[in-house]
């Protein structure tokens, strides 16, 4: 059975009545504005389902029986399915999973070094997350700078494929890429139809803010939803460039790109695996700077916004969180990342991605950085957890206060601690405690020293299930033949 993640939905910060608003706006919106759509066959498909389109500015005006219709539509649930079953996990609800690292281009490893990441380096940072606990899903951490654009996504997808057996997210820079890692995840898993049961791959799929549908977006989506597989539609707008310099402004508009899209999906294939999601950033306005921030705090309020509309349309959520603008694994890093995590999951957005590893604006996946943010990510699930309150647990701690009472000494000896401080009381692996003397005798080793050490150890040590030769050589085939194209 797929897994549940932990429960969040503990924050909000919308009431329904302005989560209605919201709504309301961004069907006003694709209603009045509408939004603008490159590709001439999907112009056909809204024609034929009665929005308003002018062929010549592409420009589709959506009705809001469309949209209501297609959310209702849309499935609740989305499966996740991992190259083995113990991985598969389910997203819906207010239950939370976390992805590792995406979309960086440069690596700093474990000699400190910042260099352009290569296919080794994404093939080292997969095994990494294989064997992390609180990374569930694991998605394209960097771009590798030693493969041909073209072709580099299946190229990179077989770099993954082979050094994990989690559900993989992935990337497409054309319909042709798309259609290759399709063909090799089919492969992997025995045949189309089989892909279609046991869905490993999902993929993220943007549209261009404002209001944009390119082409690319488009073909993506046409194509996941014919063969019924699991996408995200994410808008990466910039607060105050292209989209509004509010909060609220930022939310609407995003919201309406997201529907928009997930509209077009369900008309084409009713009850297609969307993933709503989104990954809106700040811009910077002081003069000195105009650049985009990761890891301000509006990050955090964005996604708990988002994940109650999502909870509002009962469709399952992904989004971008832990992230920062710090160059090195500081107190900057810290508290960018512990503050925006931490928000997200208590909203109960069901996959926060993008995080794990990460620094520099998302630019740069830090080796120690991976170790250290997965112990972020499990203490932060401790917090979700909550306090176990109910009649049972209530009269066993009535017995053991009565048994030790006070003259009994302490509460070391007793069953009821031996059977639950494992479960109540998290216990870090690399977090430094203790006291200083003790710290000393042992190496005086910081949290990064301790990072590195299990990093390196994993990547000496971790072993994982490989596939099969004939699938490796055939995966092998198809990556290259991409990127020759």
């Amino acid at each position: 059975m797929p897994v549940l993640g932990v429960r969040g939905g503990q924050l909000k910060l919308l009431s329904q009545d302005e989560i209605y608003d919201v709504h309301l706006a961004s069907l006003n919106i694709l209603e009045r504005v509408g939004m603008l759509f490159e590709l001439d066959a999907a112009l056909g498909v809204w024609s034929e389902a009665g929005a308003s389109v002018d062929r010549r500015t592409k420009i589709v005006k959506i009705p809001q029986y469309l949209v209501g219709e297609a959310i209702k539509k849309t499935a609740t649930s989305v499966t996740l399915c991992g190259r083995d079953p113990k991985y598969d996990l389910r997203l819906e609800g207010k239950s939370v999973h976390v992805g590792g690292a995406m979309g960086a281009i440069n690596v700093q490893d474990f000699t400190g070094n910042r260099r352009p990441g290569t296919t080794k380096d994404l093939e080292d940072i997969t095994r990494i997350e294989d064997a992390l606990e609180n990374v569930h899903v694991v998605p394209t951490a960097i771009s590798p700078q030693d493969v041909p654009k073209i072709g580099l996504y299946p190229k990179a997808y077989e770099a993954i494929v082979n050094n994990t057996e989690k559900h993989v997210y992935h990337d497409s820079e054309s319909i042709d890429e798309l259609k290759s890692l399709v063909e090799m995840a089919a492969i992997v898993v025995g045949g189309e139809d089989e892909l279609q049961k046991r869905p490993i791959i999902s993929f993220a799929n943007c549209p261009v803010s404002p209001l944009t549908a390119n082409k690319r977006f488009i073909q993506v989506l046409m194509h996941c939803a014919k063969l019924r597989l699991p996408f995200s539609i994410e808008p990466d707008p910039q607060m105050g460039g292209t989209s509004p310099v509010t909060l609220i402004g930022t939310i609407i508009q995003t919201n309406a790109e997201v529907l928009g899209g997930l509209t077009l999906a369900q008309i084409i294939s009713p009850g297609t695996p969307v993933i709503y999601s989104h990954g809106a950033t700040t811009m910077d306005m002081r003069a000195s700077s105009m650049g985009v921030s990761w890891g301000a705090p509006e990050r955090g309020l964005l996604n708990v916004a988002t994940g109650q509309l999502t909870q509002y349309y009962g469709i399952p959520s992904c989004c971008i969180a832990s992230t920062t603008d710090s160059k090195s694994l500081d107190v900057q890093a810290g508290y960018e990342k512990a503050s925006t995590f931490l928000m997200t999951a208590l909203s109960g957005v069901n996959l926060i991605h993008s995080g794990i590893g990460m620094i520099d604006s998302n630019l740069t996946v830090n080796y120690e950085e991976l170790v250290v943010d997965n112990e972020l990510m499990g203490m932060a699930f401790r917090m979700l957890r909550g306090i176990r309150i109910d009649e049972e647990s209530i009269e066993q701690s009535l017995e053991t206060i009565s048994r030790v009472g006070p003259l009994g000494g302490h509460y070391l000896s007793q069953a009821h601690t031996r059977k639950h401080f494992k479960s109540e009381h998290w216990i870090p692996e690399i977090i430094v405690r203790g006291r200083w003397e003790t710290w000393e005798k042992t190496g005086a080793k910081n949290v990064r020293d301790i990072a590195k050490e299990k990093g390196e150890r994993i990547l000496a040590e971790h072993e994982l299930e490989p596939l099969p030769k004939e699938i490796q050589d055939k995966i092998k085939r198809i990556a290259q033949k991409s990127v020759m194209n």
